[in-house]
């Protein structure tokens, strides 16, 4: 059933000098967002139980017109008296899809590693065993997945039990998706994140709406087990340590001399001798930009890429140090392996009654 719940200071990365070309991709993006930010900034009550349908720039598909959101301008959403039922219809269409791939990429995990986007701010999708599933949940439920996986999630959970407390920084946050499930599975985190201006406004109120409870503030300032919200241009004033880096998809759009600013900043000062780094990005060098990955691998001494049962939709997982990493990454379950095993069965049943029907023949 398709849910349709209630709903300036100059530094090096405000304008690089790089080839003109990168310079106009980053400008393109910034005006794909502005459309976005100027309707959302009104803040008036439709606008805000309609957000999540102005959020497509950050994840490249359309919730409302259930498809990818390319070449859709989402500031231009007409909120009309039907839209429910017109989405619902949609939904019944387009999203089984998604539906089928998040009962498989979810088998075996479990609960507090589920991706479960709240019933807020005009969310869509079908509502199963309490999560509503559509394309972005298993966008986020991937990285959850590589997260659990890679043996990160036990080592945060290590360190807030000897020491109380995780310090996290997320270089460019999206809509705050991210964060969100990071501050439901881990509630004593300090939570950062680093973003262009106008992405900071979708973050701060997806945060600030859904989680209420929470201490969010701009700037430098700090926010112990809260969540704080740095602009891009300030990113070099930030003097503290960090246990984790993040960064999913957006350096695929940086310049060679962003990503080695920002690496620059993780070797002298974010991250402690123990600290760890994870990204996901695209190999996007076919279209001019970069491979994060290769850039990466001349920068960092210690390297692992992150395995997954399935193969990653959104881009080359790893994780990155400056020294030793000390991760035990998790085995498949044993419901993810009575599930294989099943298959198999089925299939080799098959494969028998169909030699069988051959050699009658």
């Amino acid at each position: 059933m398709g849910v349709r719940p209630r709903g300036l200071h100059q530094s090096a990365f405000a304008r690089p000098t790089v080839r003109a070309s990168r310079c106009e991709l980053v400008i393109r993006r910034a005006e794909r967002i502005r459309p976005a930010f100027r309707r959302i900034s009104q803040a008036d009550s439709q606008t805000l139980a309609h957000f999540r349908g102005l959020t497509p720039v950050f994840t490249g598909y359309n919730l409302y017109q259930v498809c990818k959101g390319f070449g859709l301008c989402a500031s231009t959403m007409e909120l009309s008296a039907n839209l429910d039922e017109v989405i619902s219809a949609r939904l019944e269409k387009q999203n089984h899809l998604f539906v089928r791939r998040w009962r498989k990429m979810t088998a075996g995990i479990p609960r507090r590693f589920l991706f479960t986007p709240p019933p807020l701010l005009g969310e869509v999708g079908h509502e199963i065993n309490g999560v509503i599933v559509n394309s972005d949940t298993c966008t986020y439920q991937e990285r959850i997945n590589l997260i659990y996986a890679s043996g990160l999630a036990d080592w945060l959970d290590e360190k807030i039990k000897m020491g109380g407390d995780v310090r996290i920084v997320e270089i460019g946050g999206g809509y705050g998706a991210l964060c969100h499930w990071f501050k439901q599975a881990y509630p004593a985190a300090s939570y950062t994140i680093i973003d262009l201006p106008e992405s900071l406004l979708f973050a701060r109120l997806y945060i600030s709406l859904t989680r209420p409870d929470l201490v969010t503030v701009a700037g430098l300032a700090e926010a112990p087990h809260g969540v704080r919200f740095v602009p891009n241009y300030m990113a070099e004033q930030l003097n503290e340590r960090f246990d984790l880096v993040i960064n999913t998809l957006s350096m695929s759009e940086m310049s060679e001399y962003q990503i080695k600013r920002y690496v620059d900043l993780m070797k002298r000062v974010w991250l402690t001798d123990r600290g760890v780094f994870f990204e996901q990005n695209h190999d996007h060098r076919a279209c001019g930009l970069q491979c994060a990955e290769e850039v990466l691998k001349l920068e960092f001494p210690e390297h692992i890429s992150v395995s997954s049962r399935r193969r990653p939709r959104n881009g080359s997982p790893n994780i990155w140090a400056l020294g030793p990493i000390r991760l035990k990454p998790k085995r498949l379950g044993r419901a993810l392996m009575t599930r294989l095993i099943s298959k198999l069965r089925v299939r080799l049943r098959n494969f028998y009654r169909f030699s069988s029907t051959r050699a009658a023949q």
